[in-house]
């Protein structure tokens, strides 16, 4: 008799053993998930291609180093168009039947459609776009983006003291981006930069396509110098419109401008234009061992913007591995750090969850 009741508590005690270590797994999947919304269609979709190739790098390296503390890392991608209603819908998908912890997002217009939706929810929302109203609303929110103000203050920076501007012309897209470069970019020119005089400032519509009458309102001021903030070939198509008209100044455009594709529309004419990219050291050892990496998966030498977003991984992953999977705690590790070492850029975290890249204007 006491042998049978012996053998019944064993059988309930492995019972419950079994139990336990499935109740467990449930709890914690093997891998984790993280999502990314992108313009993997439509103007921006060189954008995005740039953003996917950069994560998909990192998820490889990632998981060939035995994951996130011995979990593999599942990257789902989900195409918003740039289109803040596209993107919204992807978001619930994300968070409502993937339930991912962390989401990455470009374009200011999602980043401020997604972003009281990530409060509300504490999920992670890491936006690479520059409008100032991203962040500081929420300890979910992050941005790893130069912002609108740093971008027009180095611009008009350059524009006066290196190329001794004196009439200086501006176009802006009408989006969230370009209503608030082009309002800094004023007050900057005419606070800090008096030499420089702003002699016409044109915001033109997204869905523009012909840019005739966008270049001749802006060579109607006589600038020496054309400042242009816009996103996708629209640009570039622009730039074709005033060497077609015969202006021989500089012109000067965005860092969103050339990750959308500026330079691939404008062709020969973007020859000799100025453009602001990323401060990045190329010449670290860590960023040549990557480089290699990128040219050997993609077939073309890594650059500024699927950097930004392999690094931005890298850094996402370092606080999971270090604070686990909660969105609370992964929230806590990256605000309580004062800096991280990407590859190529040390990414200062401010005290508004903004990361900054360094900026720079160069010539093609």
């Amino acid at each position: 008799m006491k042998k049978n009741i012996w053998i019944v508590i064993g059988v309930v005690v492995i019972g419950l053993a079994i139990v336990l270590v499935i109740t467990q797994i449930r709890k914690e999947p093997k891998e984790i998930k993280i999502g990314a919304i992108l313009p993997l269609t439509g103007p921006s979709a060189l954008l995005g291609e740039m953003a996917q190739n950069g994560l998909l790098l990192a998820e490889k390296d990632i998981n060939q180093k035995d994951g996130i503390n011995g979990r593999p890392l599942k990257l789902i991608f989900e195409d918003g168009q740039a289109d803040p209603k596209t993107s919204i819908s992807a978001f619930r998908k994300l968070i409502d039947i993937e339930n991912v912890k962390v989401v990455f997002v470009t374009h200011s217009s999602v980043g401020l459609a997604l972003a009281p939706i990530a409060d509300k929810e504490k999920v992670v929302l890491l936006v690479h776009a520059s409008h100032p109203k991203i962040t500081g609303i929420s300890p979910y929110i992050f941005r790893h983006s130069n912002v609108a103000e740093q971008e027009s203050e180095v611009i008009a920076q350059f524009v006066s003291e290196k190329l001794n501007a004196k009439r200086t012309a501006i176009a802006v897209m009408d989006d969230d981006y370009g209503m608030v470069f082009k309002e800094t970019l004023e007050k900057v020119i005419s606070t800090q930069y008096k030499d420089t005089s702003l002699v016409k400032s044109i915001v033109y519509e997204s869905t523009e396509i012909d840019f005739k009458t966008v270049a001749q309102k802006l060579l109607d001021g006589k600038p020496d110098v054309v400042l242009i903030a816009g996103l996708g070939s629209g640009v570039g198509i622009l730039i074709k419109r005033l060497k077609e008209y015969r202006y021989k100044g500089d012109i000067v455009i965005t860092l969103g401008a050339i990750m959308t594709g500026a330079f691939e529309s404008a062709a020969d004419a973007g020859k000799e234009v100025y453009y602001v990219t990323l401060d990045i050291d190329e010449k670290s050892e860590r960023y040549e061992e990557l480089d290699k990496k990128y040219k050997d998966l993609y077939k073309s030498s890594l650059s500024a913007g699927p950097l930004v977003f392999y690094n931005s991984l890298m850094l996402i992953s370092e606080a999971i591995k270090s604070m686990g999977n909660k969105p609370e705690n992964i929230s806590q590790f990256i605000a309580n750090l004062s800096s991280f070492d990407g590859i190529g850029e040390k990414m200062d975290i401010l005290r508004k969850y903004d990361i900054v890249p360094k900026l720079k204007v160069v010539k093609r």
